[in-house]
Formats: structure tokens, sequence, C-alpha cells
């Protein structure tokens, strides 16, 4: 077995083995937050069908190949991978030796996926009758609507987000990427830490019916909030808030560059003032008050941008967050690797991959004990860890070991 690197910190979930065969990014993300916690990851692909995750840019290391996807390292650190091809009549019986060593099963392919494989919860209960199983499926598990299919750019339509994306007389345009994987995750993660502690307190396993739709909708905000107690559906507001004004980006030096600022209060907007030199645009008694300001917002953001445009958004953001103004500049990716916060916390981590190389991952967004909990090894090869799993964990000699592989079961 692969060992995690020398290290006297004891990860809180070490012992803990999940078997993983989920993909894309709400799954995978959820499972490595357990694995970076000390749990033995083995995710499942086939070379058939590989992670759909592993065809995603930006590509390095090389010309794009399942093993050179950053996008599928960032969110697989940690894991051990191995290759089953499931349709081979062999292959089940093999994930069912695989599940009776583990404490954890995770899938979010298409309701009923597992169960048509023979790997459905109640087959892998009689393998490993404590066994907690989570699956994530689009819409839950039941309902009308539990066989549709999709990913995270759809899914964010159906759990309302992309209603709330855009200006008020424009279209909809959503987020552009698959908003809610990254959502869902955490709270998969959440729930079978849960599933866990009921286990260790009872003896007993659990299912979790994840549905990613619904545990998006806690993005909403107080917009579902306020159509069950108004009966108000609210809408589009591009940059700007109902309770603050300004409230947007605005344009700095430089190209394609802006700083972030949310006035609140009537004490943030005298520190605006302050910060801009008190122009004598400001003194204009309409945007003495937070609904002056409403109500003349095209105008008060016409001058706060022509005050902005002189400065880079960093000087900005320095000017303003002195005077007390909530502000923060917009950042793009390179801003983020050069962000001096993010640095001093170690934020990105470095992880030596055998195709890709060495460059920054992204580190768990807290501390423990002022620690950054790291991750064991980086993301897996495609199938990397066939005959460690197969025949270290699962004791296949060596003779059937390859015997398998000729018929094409780690296919």
């Amino acid at each position: 077995m692969t060992t995690r690197r020398e290290d006297p910190f004891q990860y809180p979930l070490t012992g803990i083995r999940v078997a993983d065969f989920a993909w894309v990014i709400a799954g995978p993300l959820a499972t490595q937050y357990l694995a970076v916690h000390g749990a033995d990851v083995i995710h499942i692909e086939s070379r058939g069908r590989p992670d759909v995750l592993r065809s995603g840019e930006p590509f390095v290391g090389g010309p794009p190949g399942p093993d050179s996807t950053a996008y599928f390292a960032n969110v697989n650190q940690g894991k051990r991978g191995i290759t089953l091809n499931l349709r081979h009549p062999r292959a089940v019986e093999l994930a069912k030796r695989l599940v009776a060593t583990c404490d954890v099963v995770t899938e979010n392919f298409t309701p009923g996926t597992m169960a048509k494989l023979g790997l459905g919860y109640e087959a892998l209960r009689e393998v490993r009758p404590d066994i907690i199983m989570i699956s994530m499926g689009l819409a839950g598990q039941t309902g009308p609507e539990r066989h549709y299919k999709g990913f995270g750019t759809v899914i964010q339509g159906s759990a309302g987000i992309t209603h709330f994306v855009g200006w008020p007389d424009r279209p909809p345009v959503g987020t552009g990427v698959a908003y809610t994987d990254f959502v869902a995750s955490h709270i998969a993660a959440f729930a079978v830490l849960s599933a866990l502690e009921y286990r260790r307190r009872t003896g007993r396993g659990q299912y979790i019916d994840l549905s990613q739709q619904e545990a998006s909708m806690y993005t909403l905000d107080a917009a579902l909030l306020d159509y069950t107690v108004n009966g108000r559906v609210q809408t589009r507001q591009g940059n700007r808030h109902p309770f603050a004004a300004p409230h947007g980006a605005f344009p700095c030096l430089g190209e394609d560059a802006w700083v972030a600022i949310e006035v609140r209060t009537d004490a943030h907007w005298r520190a605006l003032r302050a910060a801009m030199g008190d122009p004598e645009w400001a003194h204009d008694e309409r945007f003495a008050t937070l609904l002056g300001r409403k109500a003349n917002e095209d105008e008060l953001e016409a001058c706060i941008a022509e005050w902005t445009r002189h400065f880079t958004p960093q000087e900005a953001a320095d000017r303003l967050r002195a005077a007390g103004v909530p502000a923060a500049v917009v950042a793009s990716a390179r801003d983020l690797h050069a962000d001096p916060q993010l640095a001093y916390r170690g934020h990105f981590l470095n992880l030596n991959h055998p195709v890709q190389g060495g460059f920054p991952y992204d580190a768990l967004a807290y501390r423990l004990n002022g620690r950054v909990p790291t991750p064991p090894r980086p993301a897996p090869l495609l199938g990397q860890h066939n005959a460690e799993v197969y025949q270290e964990l699962l004791g296949l000699s060596r003779a059937e070991y390859e015997e398998l592989e000729a018929e094409g079961v780690f296919r």
C-alpha cells in the first residue's frame, strides 16, 4: 500500500477506506476531502470510460491525455486509482471484494445504475453489513425527475441559480461553470462524516440519498425565503443589491481591471466620500441616504467610476479599506497566485505528479491547530494502483491478476 509521507500529525480519518465510483467533480471533490484527512480513497474508473474530468482542460506535462489534465488532478489529490470494467461478468465480484474491505462507497451515476450492475446498497450490505453508501444524483434517487441526466451547468438551472445571474433587462446567463458541483461536494462530505459518526455510536451503516439540486438551492440566499414569506419573485440584479448603494465592480487603471465596492450604511458612505477626497458631486442631497442613492444609482456609479479609473485595483482597494469602506480587488487567476494573503496562509500546495510534474494545487480553506492538512500523494494515473490494490489488498495471486488482466477485467 502506498503510505502517507512521514508526518507526525494524527489524521482523523486514518483507517477509513472509501470505494469511490463517483466521477466528474461533485463526488470526487467530496472524497478528496476525506483523503486529505487520512482516508484511503480508491478511485474506480475503466479504461473504456475513464472519469469524464480526465478529458478536461487545462493539460500540462505533455499532449492532452488522461494523465495530463490538471483539472482531474486538482480534485483527486491523495487517492489511489484503479481501473475495473464493470461490464465484464467477473468485475462485479471483484468490486464486491473491494467493498468488503471498505467503510464507504460513493457514486453519482444516474439512479438505478449501481443496482443494475449488481452493486446497489442492498447487494453491498450482503458483503459489508455496516457499509455507508452515498448516491449523489442530479435530483436524488426518488421523485418524477430522478432519472434526468445532466452536469452542474444544468443543475444550476433547476436549482434556481441561473435565474439570478445576469442583468434585469437581459436573459439569464448562468455561471459558465459546473457551479453546483462545488456546493454539493461539501454537503456530501459532511453527510458521510455524519454517517461515520452514527456508525461509530451504533454499529450500523447507512444509505445516503443526496440531491445535488437540493444541495445547491442553499446558494439562493434569501430569494427562496422571500417567495415563501411574501410571494415575491426576485430576479436578476446584475451587480446591484437591494440594501447597498453603491454595490458593484468599478473600472480601474489597466486592462480588464476592477475594484469591488459595497456601501451599506451611512458610515460607509461618509468613509467613501472621504476616500475620494469628498468631491463636490458627493454633496448632492440625492446621495445622502441609501434610498436616494438607490433611486439615482446609474449617476452614482458613473461618478464613482470616474474616481476609480485613476487607480490600479490594489491602490483603490487599499485607499477604500483604509477609510473603512468594504472593498476588494476583483482578482484574476494571476492575482490569486500572487495574493500575499493566500501565500501567507499556504493556500497553494506543491505536489509532484509523475506526469505533470510539480505545480500548485488548491489546499483546504481551513487549518487544524494551525496546520494545513496535506494529501499523501498527487492524483492517481489511470489504473496506477491496479497491482497494489488487486494483489496486496484483495489477495489475488500474480497468476490470477494476469489472467483477469488478459480477459479485459481491468480495462
